[in-house]
């Protein structure tokens, strides 16, 4: 019965902790332009309009895959308030923590579950990638039922989980392509030492797996593989020489490495308001000896699991071989493993004989949680004191929704506001038609058949950003001429409506030489 109250008692700890910073502070949610394309995408069919047969585009310029769409669209139909949105990505990306406490004590031992699952649920990285409408939130929730079956598979020797590992691991590399290159790899380990791949189960895993690519493939087809022309010429895009950050990233999302570039100038704020939080930074690099002893120590005492630190290792090398950009939300997909060699660390160094290493490890352990916790609370407070933060956070949504909503006040009784407010949330450069979110949202043929109708619309509401989406789109599905510009010019002049859709179509013509 203790024993029970025990294991309860630290999971609750570890639910506690968890949400702590999740959960809170919604009003300061990071919201960009790719939460707000993931929410106007997501939302289309709540608005009347089909499925989108696609997501974003990647860095790469390639349509990403509809998975994102699918996971919101059950809380789009909850609410349309992205803080609510937030709130429920948040929380399910708590829970995962939780479920991966549950495995790695379920596998390992109550310590390392313990010690890995606080690091992991304290993490400055981790909170800031669990809360936002972005692809990559939901990276961890998915990875739990992966993680979960890599271990049926090769420590019970279940066969039956090949199903559910090669369906989440199809669904992971949907939600982002840097899966791929720890998975196949992992893979390829796996039939290495013979975990016995069943044949059966993984055909019907990846046919499920799968299941969401359906219009996403239909796409593709009825546009002649746009996408795949992007894939092509992707070399194009990608840096020239590879990036020695990229083997620097796996220390630092463990804890809040490279964080400074969120808040860019701000930080002089963080670091005069909060001296503690900022100073107290170097106590993390403790971690980068435990991470590089954990994989050591993982792999000598866990012999039919500790292949796993070498997929690990070699995901920075392969990034490096194909030129990608250092973004250390790469390392998402590994993070899990990274916290699972942190506490292994720390499970030899506060089982060792010597009380001098055990307490002092202890001390080590309850420190850097102690510090993460103050550093989260002091970022937040930052963020809130300065609301536009001069970094890659950029401005809260609080003062996001307040402004919008001031803008459209005038219209709120008008049966398209909340498709317009969700649709003002997206830049106008990813309406352009020679991309694949314009592509696959609006038909050139339907437009041009409705341009009076659409015209006319922006008589009424000239900031009806809907119909400037789609009108940019239709003006820009090829170079704009200037007999384009010519004819938006005259448009403009008789509709004001139609001045956003000529200056965006003119500033387009301009960058790509037109005179």
């Amino acid at each position: 019965m203790y024993s029970l109250l025990k294991r309860s008692y630290l999971l609750l700890i570890v639910l506690a902790l968890s949400l702590l910073f999740r959960i809170t502070n919604l009003d300061l949610i990071e919201f960009k332009a790719d939460e707000g394309i993931n929410l106007f995408l997501a939302s289309r069919p709540i608005f009347g309009h089909g499925f989108a047969p696609g997501g974003t585009v990647s860095s790469l310029g390639v349509t990403n895959f509809p998975l994102i769409n699918y996971l919101l669209l059950p809380l789009v139909m909850i609410s349309k308030d992205p803080r609510i949105i937030s709130f429920f990505i948040a929380l399910i990306n708590s829970l995962a923590i939780v479920g991966f406490f549950i495995i790695v004590r379920r596998y390992y031992n109550q310590t390392i579950a313990f010690t890995s699952s606080l690091l992991m649920a304290t993490s400055p990285w981790a909170i800031l990638f669990s809360r936002k409408i972005w692809a990559q939130d939901f990276l961890i929730p998915l990875f739990i039922p992966f993680f979960l079956s890599f271990h049926k598979i090769v420590i019970d020797k279940d066969r039956r989980y090949w199903l559910l590992y090669a369906a989440s691991s199809l669904f992971l590399i949907q939600i982002h392509q840097s899966a791929l290159f720890f998975i196949f790899p992992l893979t390829a380990f796996m039939a290495y030492r013979r975990t016995g791949i069943s044949s059966k189960y993984s055909l019907v895993g990846i046919a499920l797996g799968l299941l969401p690519t359906v219009l996403y493939l239909l796409y593709q087809l009825r546009t002649g593989c746009f996408d795949c022309k992007m894939i092509l010429s992707s070399s194009e895009r990608v840096s020239d020489v590879s990036s020695p950050l990229l083997f620097l990233r796996p220390f630092q999302i463990i804890h809040q490495g490279n964080f400074f570039p969120i808040l860019g100038e701000n930080v002089v704020y963080f670091a005069q308001n909060f001296p503690i939080a900022y100073f107290s930074k170097y106590i993390y690099y403790a971690e980068y000896f435990l991470l590089a002893l954990g994989a050591i120590l993982f792999y000598k005492l866990f012999k039919k699991v500790g292949f796993i630190i070498f997929p690990v290792i070699l995901l920075p090398f392969i990034y490096a071989f194909f030129r990608l950009e250092p973004h250390i939300h790469y390392f998402l997909i590994v993070a899990p493993f990274l916290f699972l060699f942190l506490g292994t660390s720390l499970y030899y160094l506060i089982s060792h004989k010597n009380l001098l290493v055990k307490y002092s490890s202890i001390t080590l352990f309850l420190c850097v949680i102690l510090v993460s916790t103050y550093y989260n609370y002091a970022f937040y407070e930052t963020v809130r004191a300065k609301e536009n933060i001069k970094g890659d956070y950029g401005k809260i949504f609080e003062q996001t929704d307040r402004d919008t909503k001031e803008f459209y006040k005038k219209y709120v009784n008008d049966p398209y506001y909340e498709e317009m407010i969700i649709a003002s949330y997206v830049p106008y450069s990813l309406s352009h038609g020679d991309i694949g979110v314009a592509k696959m949202l609006y038909d050139s043929k339907e437009t041009e058949e409705n341009m009076t109708i659409l015209e006319e619309r922006l008589r009424d509401v000239p900031i009806d950003r809907r119909i400037h989406q789609e009108l940019i789109a239709y003006y820009t599905r090829e170079n704009p001429s200037k007999e384009t510009i010519r004819i938006l010019k005259g448009k403009s002049d008789l509709n004001p409506g139609m001045i956003p859709v000529y200056e965006e179509v003119y500033n387009l013509y301009r960058e790509r030489g037109g005179k």
